[in-house]
């Protein structure tokens, strides 16, 4: 018996991390999924480039606006029900979507997506707060954001591969069906046993405790200069990142380059292994030296911001090798700016580290919804014909993005170094 137990101790926090980065790359998947079924949800479903920024971004606004109350619900009623219900709706904006035969349908599907998985990034970190030991929140984060790349690359050339197969709706179902079981596997392992005999005691102190910490660390956080600084790069940085790897690096390949849609996967495969690699590496590094994690997520971004300059069309670049070596180059240069929630996390006390961390995630979340719909609007506005949009619309939209980071990029150079 004493064996089982000892077992089980080894094995649970294994499989509680496996779950819930299984739901964060299942996030990421849907996040990213209508990059290359763009074209046939343009055919099937007559959508203009508009439109289909306004279908991409919808996942987006829902999932920001639940970053707001999405921490004190986790804190009150606990990360394991709160990720549960929310997988279960996932799944429902997933099957909605699959079966959509408008543009009202499919954009309800989306919304449905977007609330469903707003709490599959901070509900893991709650979890990783709560049943693993401090010194490993970081490794935790960083791996768990290297694993949700997965979901990034399975949106990529595998699913372009799986619709030409079978269509574009058979892979959302199934999706959604993996929502129904990560879902349920998740009620099963986050079980919260009661060892001391106060526990419900405690808990009711801690409750009463952070309701009036909340209002205060909101009005210490919403009132420093620093985090709106924070938060701005967060906006801009992730939110040009996600609208080009969700989307638009995928549509403007094909239909400038004429890629095919495998082929265009193929290219936000390499962006994702570079920012797989670059997640843990920037992690690693601002882990072990003595350079402040704000010194590292300043050169990584700035090197993004220069990484999307071949994108703007100064530089002439016809073979698909040079677009690969770019994209890996986006992805890895990027992934240094998580690093900021690792840095607002120790600018603030421990108390008010996870209602910091839900807002910066609202701002990096709201801003993929704000770009990837601007982007759309933008190319939209240049003469076309059909869904056939100039380079120039892509080139300047590209720029436009490149410009609006480096700005965050020299704001966030202005904050306060952590403690």
């Amino acid at each position: 018996m004493h064996a089982m137990n000892d077992s089980e101790k080894t094995s649970r926090p294994v499989l509680t991390f496996a779950i819930l980065s299984g739901l964060f790359a299942l996030s990421m998947f849907y996040r990213g999924s209508n990059a290359v079924i763009a074209p046939n949800l343009v055919s099937d479903l007559g959508l203009t480039a508009e439109s289909l920024g306004m279908l991409g971004g919808a996942y987006f606004f829902c999932f920001a606006l639940l970053q707001i109350p999405t921490g004190p619900i986790l804190d009150t009623i606990g990360p394991r029900l709160v990720i549960t219900a929310c997988a279960f709706i996932g799944a429902l904006g997933g099957f909605l979507f699959a079966a959509g035969q408008s543009f009202g349908a499919v954009f309800a599907g989306r919304l449905l997506i977007g609330v469903g998985m707003a709490s599959m990034f901070m509900g893991p970190l709650k979890v990783y707060s709560l049943k693993f030991p401090p010194d490993r929140f970081g490794t935790l984060m960083g791996l768990t954001v290297s694993v949700g790349t997965l979901g990034t690359a399975l949106a990529a050339s595998p699913l372009a591969y799986f619709t030409r197969l079978v269509g574009w709706r058979i892979p959302l179902a199934l999706a959604g069906v993996a929502s129904v079981l990560l879902g349920l596997a998740c009620l099963w392992v986050l079980t919260e046993p009661r060892k001391n005999s106060d526990g419900r005691a405690t808990r009711a102190v801690s409750a009463s405790g952070e309701s009036t910490g909340i209002r205060q660390s909101l009005k210490v956080i919403l009132g420093s200069l620093s985090f709106w600084q924070m938060g701005v790069a967060c906006f801009f940085r992730y939110g040009t990142f996600v609208s080009m790897q969700g989307l638009w690096l995928a549509v403007y390949l094909m239909d400038v380059k004429e890629y095919s849609p495998v082929e265009a996967g193929l290219v936000l495969i390499i962006l994702s292994v570079g920012y797989a690699i670059g997640n843990p590496l920037a992690g690693r590094l601002s882990d072990r030296s003595s350079r402040s994690r704000k010194t590292y997520a300043l050169w990584g971004m700035s090197g993004y911001c220069l990484s999307l300059a071949p994108l703007t069309g100064i530089l002439p670049m016809e073979h698909p090798f040079w677009y690969g070596l770019t994209a890996f180059f986006i992805g890895l240069t990027n992934a240094s700016g998580n690093l900021i929630y690792a840095h607002v996390k120790e600018l603030y006390p421990v108390t008010m580290s996870g209602t910091a961390l839900t807002w910066l995630n609202f701002f990096t979340v709201s801003g993929g919804g704000f770009f990837m719909a601007a982007m759309g609007k933008i190319i939209d506005l240049f003469p076309h014909t059909g869904t056939t949009y100039p380079p120039s619309a892509y080139h300047l939209t590209f720029a436009a993005c490149a410009v609006a980071t480096s700005f965050s990029v020299i704001l966030y150079a202005f904050t306060k170094r952590e403690k």
